[in-house]
């Protein structure tokens, strides 16, 4: 395929230079640089993610945890119901 390229006139004498000094031809050069840059662009991106220092372990244990949602949720429950939940004497 065959295109018409508008570069600056640095690039393409430095380009043109290098590919002679590597014994290609211009079209063989860019395509090169073409190829590595393309890959570059495919390979996976790597991602950093922000870690905290936690802190103070928490107090509740897990099952602390879950009688405690358990609790919330049956109150939430009955006041939807319009119950008021009863307190054991």
């Amino acid at each position: 395929m065959q295109t018409t390229l508008r570069i600056s006139d640095d690039i393409y004498r430095e380009a043109k230079a290098e590919a002679a000094r590597e014994g290609l031809t211009l079209t063989r050069f860019l395509e090169e640089g073409l190829r590595l840059r393309l890959k570059t662009a495919r390979a996976p991106r790597t991602f950093s993610f922000r870690v905290y220092d936690p802190g103070t372990p928490c107090q509740f244990s897990d099952a602390d945890i879950r009688r405690i949602a358990d609790e919330e949720q049956e109150k939430h429950d009955l006041a939807k119901l319009g119950i008021s939940r009863q307190k054991a004497s």
